[in-house]
């Protein structure tokens, strides 16, 4: 059976690279139009163009994203964007409205279409109805149970279907929320989303009184909206036996060590099922690699409705709301992220290298090393020097420092520390 890419995010140029170095297969990214997540950063056209080079230089598929859902006035510009591309072009673009399939297939018809998770699609009629029409890949939505995605692949031949494996879910379906346009003019559907659904919330029926929503409550609020984050690494197995193609990592707002972290579990996990004759994993495996996925900053996780039928559908069974808050979970800081590295001296068992601040650093602090190839190892910061040179005792988020550490150190490294108490 072939092996399902690993598709991770890309919210900016930095991250990117960070996919790639930790084992991403293929990366998804959005312009500075017509995509969802407009605050991710995103790509100008000459970085497009630059993001597509250098995915192809390491061997890795680029997908850019037109998922937004547009109104008349958006097709102008859009037909302008798609007619730019051509000479680019990307290895697919992922949409969700059919107006921009149409428009797609016309400007640019050799590039494949992956439908977008916002199209919502739930079964094998409407798997079909989008294969007819030129989408070469869906993404399933997150709705569907495991036996419900085995029906879809197994009776629409031909058509590649992917899910999203792990990251955020939208208390909507298929994310198509009105929330945060109804209360705060921005629109979801157009990238533009404020998260209400993790405010906090009490309830109130003026009209009817004596009748009361069953909700739990303390002395905050209650957070009735709140979804857990999705985890589906211990169903790899059974999601690759599905016939599944490409498992996918949401988080184009997430961090480079978010990137980094969740791209690396994931890749070993793969790899683990393709060069072994492993059906499953072993419980220490799931333990190690999960315990690895709380380090980032994450909400309470749940494997979603992966064994919800949908005849008996219950989120409280399910567990996949989290009415006690909506603070995330944060195991670790993210200090630093190794961008150069100017000096390895193995003698003295030490590098020179420049880092990209992220959080407060300290001259003599131990720090923990992240690696691509898992193989993490505590550092101490021996030497601190700002970019003019001056050394210093420490540094801060948002710099470029001169840092000599203990260990060996290679570029993508990162640099964390566990978050005190």
């Amino acid at each position: 059976m072939a092996q399902p890419e690993l598709l991770v995010p890309a919210g900016n140029w930095e991250k990117l690279q960070i996919a790639i170095a930790y084992g991403a297969d293929a990366v998804y990214f959005g312009g500075h139009q017509f995509s969802l997540r407009r605050r991710a950063g995103n790509f100008s056209l000459d970085e497009i163009a630059a993001a597509i080079s250098y995915c192809h230089k390491h061997d890795v598929k680029a997908y850019l994203t037109l998922n937004l859902l547009p109104y008349n006035h958006d097709f102008q510009a859009l037909n302008e964007f798609l007619a730019k591309l051509k000479s680019l072009p990307p290895d697919a673009l992922i949409v969700g409205d059919p107006g921009v399939v149409a428009l797609c297939r016309k400007i640019l018809p050799e590039v494949p279409l992956h439908l977008s998770t916002q199209a919502n699609t739930l079964n094998l009629h409407a798997a079909q109805f989008w294969y007819d029409q030129g989408i070469s890949r869906v993404n399933l939505a997150r709705e569907l149970s495991l036996p419900d995605i085995e029906q879809i692949v197994s009776q629409v031949p031909g058509l590649e279907c992917e899910v999203f494996v792990h990251g955020a879910m939208c208390m909507a379906y298929s994310g198509r929320c009105l929330l945060s346009a109804a209360l705060t003019g921005r629109h979801a559907n157009r990238g533009d989303c404020a998260q209400p659904c993790r405010w906090r919330y009490a309830l109130q029926e003026e009209t009817r009184p004596g009748e009361f929503m069953a909700i739990e409550e303390d002395e905050r609020g209650s957070y009735i909206f709140n979804a857990r984050d999705l985890c589906l690494l211990a169903r790899l197995p059974e999601l690759k036996a599905a016939g599944l193609c490409s498992f996918k990592i949401e988080g184009r707002m997430k961090s480079a060590y978010y990137v980094a972290v969740v791209t690396r579990v994931y890749r070993q996990a793969l790899d683990q099922l393709q060069n072994s004759d492993q059906t499953s994993f072993t419980p220490d495996q799931i333990k190690t690699w999960k315990n690895e996925l709380t380090r980032v900053s994450h909400r309470h996780y749940t494997e979603g409705f992966l064994d919800l039928s949908t005849a008996t559908a219950s989120l409280e069974s399910q567990n996949l709301q989290y009415p006690e808050s909506s603070a995330y979970l944060r195991g670790y800081h993210f200090c630093a992220l190794v961008s150069e590295v100017l000096e390895i001296d193995p003698d003295e068992d030490s590098s020179l290298v420049i880092l990209s601040v992220k959080d407060r650093l300290t001259l003599g602090a131990e720090v923990e090393v992240v690696t691509t190839d898992m193989k993490d190892f505590m550092t101490t910061i021996l030497l601190l020097e700002k970019e003019d040179g001056k050394q210093v005792a420490e540094v801060h988020p948002g710099t470029v420092a001169r840092v000599r550490c203990r260990g060996l150190l290679f570029q993508d490294n990162i640099l964390r520390r566990p978050v005190a108490g």
